[in-house]
């Protein structure tokens, strides 16, 4: 009773494969707590309260938000074996919290299936990524594969079950070439796409003081561009217009026809008719391409892929927390967009056509 009264805890998110949520002590808020688990008194494993919860400190819950844990469990864990799964602070005798191993999911996907997603930057791949890692133990799923060298990134193809990264097809393919893999990506309308990527980038340089708590930097670069796009009011359409005309280099890959780019094997200056042939020719390497606009019959046909039961996912991982940049349904605005993403249409469409005739998605947009 004394250890539930002097720490403040909950538990997010629990399953047969991790356990999420956050701790602190209420006298002692910015101090590490160390939590151990145990299922019928037989030790999981211990970790820290050491991740950075953002919602926390907006909510002014934690001075600093740096009070969140998430415990992978061990790979052979089954919940149908034990009756409670334990939470304990440190070395206490009694448990913070205890819950009934009868409410904990674990889902076994098809033990024969291997999995590369192709992860194109703001199109669901985040909240798939959280699904994925409910099927796969901690040390068979690898979400960010590109923050690996290619050397690193060899030793896991045939050994990770699930693998995921923002890596384009000129580098998934020799990853993945003559091995077991499936591919998987995400695809998203092209004007919702190229404001929500946008919207990212601009809000870079304004998050940058969390940089310490991501596993990841972004360099300076990108921040410098960053910075630019957020000085840009993009309500005003010369202003915009502007500043479409004027990307070139490396600012012109990183907004032009972008998820284009993904399937080409190739960087080119700019993405081109022809080059959509040859995107074309690498799609049909891929099992399986979702639009994001149906995540959920994507979500629903990979399910059956991996022979599972039908599931629901309510939570959207990622999601943007920005304001509208701009209108993008407005004719004027499409106009001035549409170098940036004239080619994304027409992939959006063949798509649409190749993998879901059935949707019936008209070509208007």
């Amino acid at each position: 009773m004394l250890t539930r009264k002097l720490f403040r805890y909950s538990i997010d998110k629990i399953n047969g494969r991790f356990i999420s949520g956050w701790c602190f002590h209420r006298l002692k808020k910015t101090k590490p707590i160390t939590i151990r688990f145990t299922a019928d008194g037989h030790y999981l494993g211990t970790v820290q309260t050491m991740d950075y919860r953002k919602d926390l400190k907006i909510k002014q819950l934690h001075p600093s938000g740096i009070c969140g844990f998430d415990f992978n469990l061990p790979s052979d864990f089954n919940p149908r074996k034990y009756n409670f799964l334990k939470l304990y602070i440190g070395k206490a005798r009694m448990p913070l919290a205890s819950i009934d191993c009868n409410k904990i999911k674990k889902l076994e996907p098809d033990p024969e299936k291997y999995i590369y997603f192709m992860h194109i930057p703001k199109t669901a791949g985040s909240s798939f990524n959280a699904f994925a890692r409910l099927c796969f133990p901690f040390d068979e799923y690898t979400p960010h594969i590109e923050r690996l060298k290619e050397t690193e990134s060899r030793v896991l193809i045939g050994d990770k079950k699930y693998i995921a990264g923002h890596l384009p097809w000129r580098k998934v393919g020799r990853l993945v070439e003559n091995t077991r893999y499936s591919l998987y990506t995400i695809i998203r309308d092209p004007y919702t796409h190229l404001h929500s990527h946008l919207n990212y980038v601009s809000a870079v340089h304004t998050n940058a003081e969390h940089d310490i708590h991501n596993k990841y930097k972004h360099n300076d670069t990108i921040k410098e561009l960053a910075a630019q796009l957020a000085q840009l009011n993009f309500r005003d359409n010369d202003k915009l217009q502007c500043f479409i005309e004027e990307l070139k280099g490396f600012k012109l890959d990183f907004f032009d026809n972008i998820q284009t780019r993904y399937f080409l094997d190739y960087r080119p200056e700019k993405v081109t008719v022809k080059d959509l042939e040859n995107a074309k020719k690498n799609i049909s390497h891929f099992h399986l391409v979702g639009l994001t606009e149906y995540y959920n019959v994507f979500f629903d046909r990979f399910c059956k892929d991996m022979k599972l039961p039908p599931q629901s996912q309510t939570e959207k991982s990622n999601k943007s927390e920005q304001d509208y940049l701009f209108d993008y349904t407005r004719q004027t605005t499409k106009m001035i967009l549409s170098p940036l993403i004239e080619i994304d249409l027409l992939l959006y469409e063949y798509i649409a056509q190749l993998f879901w005739p059935e949707l019936k998605i008209s070509g208007e947009r």
